[in-house]
């Protein structure tokens, strides 16, 4: 009894870890990238809370880093407007996505309530995407491909890789 009773106990200071490091790295993060938006906006602290009790917190941890190596390794960002995040503040935060929910226009409430696994695009340029899923792969188990597109299951979320091929125009 005793022994389950430490196990409960000590997945509960995990996950109570977890979620803590996560925030920390939410307001790291709004310091750098979007200090217009108030620390404790309650859109913000609603967010978190809801990502935290969903278990979403090691999905966004693992997509908070394919995101930063594609960025840091590659030299390339998501693309903006395919990104399923869009209208949240802790993907943008954290540089899912470029577009900036900034009014009330365009903030998106409840992005994160379900259903569960959570489906995830990020879209990258023809180029780096399959860059991007190479590293994915080798620092994630979970990448399958299913019509030709790449997902990788995490936690209660599944991500899609896909492409944009841009078109340049000719002058």
């Amino acid at each position: 009894m005793n022994k389950n009773k430490d196990q409960k106990r000590k997945a509960q200071v995990s996950a109570k870890a977890k979620a803590e490091s996560f925030k920390f790295q939410v307001e790291y993060a709004r310091q750098q990238r979007a200090s217009f938006i108030a620390e404790n906006a309650p859109e913000l602290m609603a967010e978190m809370e809801v990502i935290c009790r969903n278990g979403l917190v090691d999905a966004m941890l693992a997509l908070h880093n394919i995101v930063d190596a594609g960025r840091m390794e590659f030299g390339v960002e998501p693309e903006g407007e395919g990104c399923s995040l869009n209208g949240a503040l802790v993907p943008y935060i954290l540089g899912f996505t470029s577009f900036c929910p900034d009014s009330a226009d365009t903030y998106v409430p409840g992005i994160f309530t379900g259903p569960f696994p959570m489906a995830v695009t990020l879209v990258y340029d023809n180029e780096v995407r399959n860059k991007v899923v190479d590293w994915a792969k080798a620092h994630y188990d979970g990448m399958t491909t299913r019509f030709g597109q790449p997902f990788l299951k995490l936690p209660n979320m599944i991500v899609e890789f896909k492409r944009i091929i841009k078109k340049t125009l000719e002058v």
